[in-house]
């Protein structure tokens, strides 16, 4: 099972869970988010990592353009929308840029996105809240590449990780304090993923 770190804000970080084996690392550039961090910040960090670990940008794009220019902008290799149509989505992927789009755990909703994603993040509560939820709720079988994020942490991901999705998404319950991860705690998290 794959793992995306979300959230992170410099750059030990993103070595520290490129390192400890995370396949994707997510970058917030989002005004208003705890964890947003300018994009050249974000544009310095990518540019540092091996090519082996995708690099996400979190973002709120005013349309299918300022998405794209966003992420080449950094340097990223996929975007995180929390908006946008599936027509507009098939927009941004025919530039090359891959997209992950979060939806709340809903089969319709699934269903009218999934062929213009290249995954699926299903995320209930209030997004980037880091609040647990019914996991069992989450359709992941109408969809290949199905994430689940949202208040996961190393003691509860085995709720998550029974419904055999593509990855799971962690952010604060990966953290000693808002934006600074823990190195133990991120060992943790990607060991019982992986095992």
């Amino acid at each position: 099972m794959k793992v995306k770190i979300c959230g992170v804000t410099n750059l030990s970080d993103a070595v520290m869970c490129e390192d400890m084996g995370a396949d994707a690392v997510g970058f917030v550039h989002f005004p208003g988010r705890l964890r947003s961090i300018p994009l050249g910040l974000i544009s310095e960090i990518c540019s540092t990592m091996g090519p082996m670990t995708t690099k996400v940008l979190v973002c709120a794009p005013s349309g299918q353009d300022h998405a794209v220019e966003l992420a080449s902008s950094c340097g990223v290799d996929a975007i995180q929308l929390y908006t946008m149509s599936p027509e507009q989505l098939n927009d941004i992927r025919e530039t090359g840029v891959k997209v992950m789009r979060v939806i709340r755990p809903d089969r319709a909703l699934a269903l009218e996105f999934v062929d213009s994603v290249d995954a699926l993040v299903f995320e209930g509560g209030e997004p980037g809240m880091g609040t647990p939820y019914d996991y069992s709720s989450i359709p992941v079988d109408c969809c290949p590449r199905a994430i689940i994020a949202g208040g996961l942490n190393p003691t509860n991901l085995s709720l998550a990780k029974a419904l055999r999705p593509y990855a799971l998404d962690v952010s604060s319950g990966v953290e000693r304090s808002p934006g600074k991860k823990d190195p133990d705690m991120v060992y943790e998290f990607v060991r019982r993923c992986k095992e």
